[in-house]
């Protein structure tokens, strides 16, 4: 995560943990991938964020950024 303060002096930043992973809160309901895509939805809008993002996720968060791209694609 070194890199997201230089990324952020050009660039505005979102970077979380899922529910459940590294310390972050239980979640409240299944983690399947459409109700990832939708928290993800939902974190971003409530912090102000509009697309068009660039999502970049690490091994299990690629599949899931490729999941928001065409959950997006079909609304």
């Amino acid at each position: 995560m070194r890199i997201l303060p230089a990324i952020s002096e050009s660039s505005s930043v979102f970077s979380y943990n899922r529910f459940g992973v590294a310390g972050s809160d239980k979640p409240m309901v299944s983690q399947d991938g459409l109700n990832i895509v939708n928290t993800l939805r939902e974190a971003l809008t409530s912090e102000g964020f509009d697309p068009p993002f660039l999502l970049v996720g690490h091994s299990l968060g690629g599949l899931y950024a490729n999941l928001y791209a065409r959950v997006t694609r079909m609304k």
